[in-house]
C-alpha cells in the first residue's frame, strides 16, 4: 500500500507540471458556452493555472508575488476544482487528470493555503522554507538545526557582512578600548606572566640546590666521625678482633658452644686492659688525706 502511494505521488508530481493546452475553438453555436465564473465574478479559467515550473511555491498556486497580501477567494476557487468528493462536470483544469493527480492537487493547495494564511508560518517560511515539502528542489538553504528561528545570514556571514549588518541602522558600534592599547595591554600581560613563571623556577632550582648541599655536608660529616671512631678504637690488630667479636655477638659468649672460650680469652684480654687503665687514672689522682695535708 506504501508502495502504491509512493508511486501516485510520483506520478502526480510529474503532472503537476504539465501545462495543458488551451481549449478548442468553440464554434458559434446557437447555445453560450459556459466560461465557469466564480460567484465573485473576478477570476476565470486563465486565472487559475496550474505552475508548469517543477519547483513551484505556495505564491505560485496563487498567482500572487511574495510581498502582496493573501486573500482566501483563489483558494476557495481552487478547492471547487480540486475537491475529490465535487464533480468535475468537465471543467478544463480537472478533466484532462486522474483523480489521484486531482486528489494531490488539492492537498497542495491546502498546504499552500495554510502556510500563507497563518503570518507566522509564512514568516518561517520566508525564511527557510519550512512546511513546504512539495517540491523536488528546496527553494531555501535551511539551517544545520532546522530551526525556524534561524536567518540564512548567520550561515555564511562574513565579519564584514557582520559590519554591515550592525551598522544598518547608521549607528556605529562602541569602541571602549582602542586596538593598539588592547593589543599592548595582551602583550604587557604575557610578559608579566613569563617573569613571574621564570622567578618561580629559579627559587624552586635554588632551593633544590641547597637542600642538596646540605645533606651532602651531614653525609660527609658522619662518614668521617665514622671513620675516625674506627681508627681510635682499632690501634692495633688485638682491638680490630675484639671489635668484630663484640659487633657479631654483643654479649661476649659466642654464637656456638665451642666459640665461648675464644670470646673469654680475647675480650679477657681487653677487660683487663681496660681495668689496668681505670686503676692507672685513679691512681695518678690524690687520696683525701693527702690532699688536705699538702692545704
Amino acid at each position: 500500500m506504501l508502495r502504491k502511494s509512493k508511486i501516485i505521488t510520483y506520478n502526480g508530481l510529474l503532472q503537476l507540471g504539465q501545462s495543458y493546452p488551451a481549449p478548442p475553438p468553440q464554434s458559434y453555436a446557437h447555445h453560450t458556452q459556459r466560461l465557469y465564473a466564480t460567484a465573485h465574478g473576478d477570476f476565470s479559467v486563465r486565472d487559475l493555472p496550474w505552475p508548469s515550473t517543477p519547483t513551484f511555491t505556495p505564491y505560485d498556486i496563487f498567482g500572487i508575488s511574495r510581498g502582496a497580501p493573501y486573500s482566501k477567494h483563489r483558494f476557495y476557487e481552487l478547492v471547487k476544482v480540486y475537491h475529490p468528493d465535487r464533480p468535475c462536470n468537465g471543467h478544463p483544469l480537472c478533466k484532462d487528470i486522474s483523480p489521484e493527480v486531482r486528489l494531490q492537487r488539492y492537498r497542495i493547495v491546502v498546504t499552500a493555503h495554510e502556510i500563507l494564511s497563518d503570518p507566522n508560518r509564512r514568516a518561517a517560511y520566508d525564511r527557510t522554507g519550512m512546511g513546504w515539502k512539495f517540491n523536488p528542489v528546496a527553494t531555501h538553504r535551511r539551517s544545520p538545526t532546522g530551526s525556524a528561528d534561524v536567518d540564512p545570514i548567520f550561515s555564511n556571514a562574513t565579519w564584514e557582512d557582520w559590519e554591515r549588518w550592525y551598522n544598518r541602522n547608521g549607528q556605529k558600534q562602541e569602541t571602549i578600548v582602542d586596538h593598539s592599547t588592547f593589543v599592548t595591554f595582551v602583550v604587557l600581560l604575557f610578559f608579566m606572566g613569563a617573569a613571574v613563571r621564570a622567578s618561580w623556577f629559579t627559587q624552586v632550582s635554588t632551593g633544590y640546590e641547597d637542600r642538596l648541599k646540605d645533606l651532602n655536608a651531614q653525609s660527609t660529616r658522619f662518614l668521617n666521625e665514622r671513620r675516625n671512631n674506627t681508627v681510635n678504637q682499632m690501634a692495633g690488630s688485638d682491638a680490630k678482633v675484639q671489635h668484630f667479636l663484640i659487633r657479631r655477638d654483643p654479649s661476649g659468649y659466642g654464637l656456638k658452644e665451642e666459640e665461648q672460650t675464644v670470646y673469654h680469652n680475647v675480650l679477657k684480654q681487653r677487660n683487663g686492659s681496660s681495668s689496668e687503665e681505670s686503676s692507672a687514672e685513679m691512681g695518678d689522682q690524690p687520696k683525701g688525706g693527702e690532699a688536705d695535708q699538702a692545704r
